[in-house]
């Protein structure tokens, strides 16, 4: 499982503060009550800091203060850092195996040096992305 997670809310998602992942790339086991419009930020990680959740008002787009999060146990939206943590993980694991099976088709395919163009990306491999 993951140990850290930094979400941007519709804007990215960072696990254990190396992997980034894309708002578009979340996959399709993402659900959106996760996170509310009313989250601007979510933070959880051993950096220097407060681990928390920035709030906003979705109508105006200003922060309206933060909450404060202590345990994987809190809660977020309508689940747990513990679940985000788990979640990231898994969607981690998913996009490192379709990078790696866009690799090898791809060598498969330059080997094969036919005159056609390549157009896949990673994505293409990805049963997952929503």
């Amino acid at each position: 499982m993951a140990t850290q997670i930094v979400i941007g809310n519709k804007s990215y998602i960072r696990i254990d503060d190396s992997f980034h992942i894309d708002w578009d790339d979340k996959g399709k086991n993402w659900v959106d009550a996760w996170l509310p419009d009313t989250i601007h930020h979510l933070i959880w990680n051993d950096l220097q800091g407060q681990n928390e959740i920035q709030n906003k008002d979705p109508s105006t787009g200003n922060m309206t203060g933060n909450t404060d999060l202590n345990a994987t146990s809190d809660a977020v939206g309508s689940t747990t850092i513990a679940d985000l943590l788990t979640w990231g993980e898994a969607r981690k694991l998913q996009i490192e195996q379709a990078q790696l099976d866009h690799d090898e088709a791809y060598a498969t395919w330059a080997a094969a040096d036919d005159g056609t163009s390549w157009t896949k990306t990673w994505v293409d491999y990805d049963s997952n992305h929503s």
